[in-house]
């Protein structure tokens, strides 16, 4: 058994070392599974057998031990032992496998048969008292004479390689004056009684069996290989096709999905991920194409203007007021580049997890008092009116404080663009609004909403995007990137928050920026 196992492990340990794939390890898997299973099973059932095979040795001994006794009691004294030639015949039980042997108290022989080969020094030191057996010997009787006497019972193995079981027996007879002693009054003599019984046969089954046990643990293991590997190459198939559809993804090619109609319940979850990673995927490189695209068409709009000026101002020579309105248009345009160069410089930050906020608790109504004298300016230009407002939720303390945790540069740039925005689109004569309601945990709903035509419907999903503008937009303002909603979006989600908008057109367009509290971040 020690043998087999180290082979079958030295066999395990070269497969896991000439190739570590998910194949082998499940076969290996199946392997040892099968090994310790069928091992666990024979050892469990070799050490029954033979622990059947010894009760079943002690109890045709102990029998047989039963039938001398009552035939030593029939045939009188002791000396009528000595003097008996006969006895040993006629006691033989008549099974081939069992010898017997008397002996007196010194342990000399008495009589013997044939076959009994025990020598007198390889005898059990302990008889079991022949009185004590009862007539008839089973399972129970044998199990209680072991356990008031102990495990009587002896091996013994020969020189040409035969076992044998040897018990020992002790049976008081009526003696004569010599070498007698005085028991209960009367005058006996003891006799041992020796019992073998040659079990080469039994020991040899049970070695065949061990036999056969290691040809099965060997068999059975090289089969569970076999069929480990066969059926992970038939489970690990689908792995095959995500391997397959992923290399089958390019730019041109990015609507492969996996099937999920034929999907094992295992491989569900890691195909469902896998297509959502595909979706992700495609809308990342969409959004890319398209943020190239309009950061192309964004960047090449000033870079014509400042050619084209430059060309003008050189075809001939001008005078100095012409060339210092040409490098005032210049700055200009150098400013639109610079603003659109930071914007997106901040976008990829947050993308990139580089732009950590720092929030702190702020004071709304200052801050937004501040935020509309910065921007009454703008609005008194365009004859706007700039209003704001500062509350809290309903059911909140009256003594509630009016205070927002978030990061306060972050959330100057975002306010100031949705009121930028709302200050550009927005009709001359007209009322902006700012309003701000805080919420239990410092939570707070920023509003910035002004009266105009609207934003259409099928512009609304798409308004925080990089780069988007609708066509009026586009054509009413040359001074947009179209990254001031985008960079909103990025500011609310870097303090765990969101956006939002709604639009009526002729009505009323409202941007909402919702930020957590302190705790919910």
């Amino acid at each position: 058994m020690t043998r087999v196992t180290t082979a079958i492990g030295t066999l395990v340990l070269k497969l896991v070392g000439r190739r570590k794939s998910l194949t082998w390890q499940i076969s290996l898997l199946f392997a040892s599974i099968s090994f310790m299973v069928i091992a666990a099973m024979g050892l469990g059932i070799d050490r029954m057998l033979r622990s059947e095979m010894l009760e079943a040795d002690d109890i045709l001994l102990l029998s047989n031990m039963a039938l001398v006794r009552n035939r030593l009691a029939r045939l009188g004294p002791a000396e009528g032992i000595r003097i008996s030639s006969q006895f040993v015949e006629e006691a033989d039980i008549g099974y081939r496998k069992l010898a017997l042997a008397l002996l007196d108290e010194n342990g000399r022989v008495l009589r013997a048969s044939d076959e009994f080969e025990i020598p007198v020094a390889e005898l059990p030191h302990l008889a079991v008292p022949l009185e004590a057996l009862p007539y008839r010997i089973d399972a129970a009787a044998a199990r209680d004479i072991r356990k008031r006497f102990g495990d009587l019972g002896h091996d013994w193995l020969a020189p040409d390689g035969r076992c044998y079981r040897v018990l020992l027996g002790r049976l008081s007879l009526p003696g004569s004056e010599a070498g007698v002693r005085i028991h209960a009054g009367l005058r006996t003599q003891p006799v041992y009684v020796a019992l073998s019984f040659d079990r080469s046969l039994p020991a040899e089954l049970l070695s065949r069996y061990r036999k056969g046990l290691l040809e099965t643990l060997a068999i059975s293991v090289l089969t569970a290989v076999a069929l480990g590997i066969w059926a992970a190459r038939l489970v690990l198939k689908r792995a095959r096709r995500i391997a397959a559809t992923a290399g089958r993804i390019s730019a041109q090619a990015l609507n492969e999905r996996l099937s999920l109609e034929d999907t094992p319940a295992e491989f569900m979850e890691a195909s469902v991920a896998f297509n959502n990673m595909l979706d992700r995927i495609a809308d990342s490189f969409r959004r890319l194409s398209e943020f190239s695209s309009d950061l192309a068409h964004d960047l090449r709009t000033p870079i014509h203007n400042l050619i084209g000026e430059a060309q003008v101002a050189l075809s001939r020579p001008r005078t100095t007021e012409v060339y210092r309105a040409v490098l005032e248009s210049a700055v200009e345009e150098y400013e639109r580049l610079s603003r659109m160069i930071e914007n997106m410089l901040f976008l990829a930050q947050a993308d990139n997890a580089q732009a950590c906020a720092e929030p702190r608790w702020i004071d709304l109504p200052e801050f937004l008092e501040n935020m509309v004298s910065y921007f009454g300016l703008l609005a008194d230009e365009r004859n706007i009116k700039l209003e704001f407002d500062v509350r809290a939720e309903p059911g909140l303390p009256p003594q509630a404080r009016l205070q927002v945790w978030a990061d306060e540069v972050m959330l100057n740039r975002a306010i100031g663009n949705l009121l930028s925005n709302a200050l550009r689109h927005g009709p001359c004569d007209c009322t902006v609004s700012l309003r701000a309601v805080v919420g239990a945990g410092g939570s707070v709903r920023i509003e910035v909403a002004n009266p105009g035509s609207g934003i259409a419907a099928e512009h609304l999903p798409r308004i925080f995007n990089r780069f988007y503008r609708t066509n009026s937009a586009r054509e009413a303002s040359s001074a947009g990137s179209g990254l001031g909603l985008a960079i909103v979006k990025s500011i609310a989600e870097l303090h765990g928050g969101a956006v939002g908008v709604e639009s009526r057109a002729g009505i009323r367009t409202a941007f909402t920026l919702c930020l957590p509290g302190a705790g919910q971040i």
